[in-house]
C-alpha cells in the first residue's frame, strides 16, 4: 500500500510514505491506507505523538500526476477525486494526537499541503517546497487553500500559488511553513526528539490544547461546555502526579488518565 506504520515504546508512532521511486506521490490506494492508518492511531490512546516522513530522501511529491488522466479526467470525476482524498487526509488534520513533520528532500503540491496539516514541521536545509500548479493549468481546492491560509495567511499562499515558484528551507521558514530547520543529516534525530519531548508531557493536556486550537481557529463563539473543558485537567490522575512530582522536584511519569 506504500504507507507503512510503526510504533515505538515511548507512545511514538511513525507513518511512513514509502513509495520512494516517485518521491512518495499518492496514488489513490495510498490515500485509502493513510486514512485508515490514521483512524487506527486515533482511536489508540497508546499513541502520544505522530511523525510523518518520506522515504528516500524526499517528503512527499503530492497526488501522482501520472493517474490524473485515469482519476482526474473531466470536471466531476476530478470533484470525486477531491472529495475522496480530502476526505482521507482530514484524518491527518483531526487527528486528536499531536504531529511531527519530518521534512527531507522535495516537499511539493499535495505534499506541502500534508506537512501543513502537522502541528511541527521540521524542515531539512536543503529541502524543498512548492505548489507549482500553474504550470499544468491546475487549481487548488477550496479546502486545501483553507487549511493553508490557516498556517500562513492568505497573502502568502497567493504568493506562493501566483508565483508558481520552488524554494529553499530558509524562504520556507520565513513564510511560516516550518517551525524550524536543521541540517539535512539532523532532520530525522530532532524531529524524533521533539516527539519523545511531546510523549513524555500529559497525554491529555497536549491533545486538549490541540482541540483547543482547532476550535479557535474555526472563529466561532465557544459553549459553556466547551469552554469548562480547560479546566478538565484539575480532575485527572496525570494532574495530581505532576503537582506531587512538581514538588517533589522529579520528573512526573503520566499515565494519561
Amino acid at each position: 500500500m506504500s504507507i507503512d506504520l510503526s510504533r515505538d515504546t515511548d507512545g511514538v508512532a511513525t507513518v511512513l510514505m514509502n513509495r520512494p521511486e516517485k518521491r512518495n506521490a499518492f496514488t489513490l490506494d495510498m490515500y485509502r491506507e493513510f486514512g485508515r492508518v490514521m483512524r487506527e492511531l486515533d482511536a489508540d490512546d497508546a499513541v502520544r505523538c505522530v511523525v510523518l516522513r518520506g522515504a528516500g530522501g524526499a517528503f512527499c511529491a503530492g497526488s501522482d500526476i501520472g493517474g490524473f488522466e485515469e482519476d482526474r479526467d473531466g470536471a466531476a470525476q476530478a470533484a470525486e477525486y477531491a472529495l475522496f482524498t480530502l476526505s482521507m487526509t482530514d484524518t491527518l488534520k483531526h487527528l486528536r494526537h499531536p504531529t511531527v513533520a519530518c521534512i527531507e528532500g522535495v516537499c511539493v503540491g499535495g505534499g506541502l499541503e500534508l506537512a501543513a496539516l502537522c502541528d511541527i514541521r521540521i524542515g531539512g536545509r536543503n529541502s524543498r517546497y512548492g505548489i507549482p500548479v500553474n504550470r499544468i493549468g491546475l487549481t487548488v481546492d477550496h479546502q486545501e487553500l483553507a487549511d493553508l491560509i490557516s498556517v500562513v495567511g492568505a497573502a502568502r499562499v497567493l504568493e506562493i500559488l501566483l508565483e508558481g515558484n520552488i524554494f529553499g528551507a530558509d524562504e520556507a521558514m520565513s513564510k511560516g511553513l516550518l517551525s524550524r530547520v536543521v541540517d539535512d543529516e539532523r532532520v530525522a534525530e530532532q524531529a524524533y526528539a521533539t516527539a519523545r519531548r511531546i510523549a513524555s508531557s500529559a497525554p491529555l493536556v497536549n491533545r486538549w490544547h490541540k482541540r483547543f486550537v482547532s476550535q479557535l481557529r474555526e472563529g466561532r463563539a465557544l459553549s459553556p461546555q466547551e469552554r469548562g473543558e480547560a479546566y478538565a485537567c484539575f480532575g485527572t490522575e496525570d494532574y495530581r502526579r505532576g503537582r506531587e512530582a512538581f514538588a517533589a522536584k522529579r520528573i512526573p511519569e503520566f499515565i494519561g488518565r
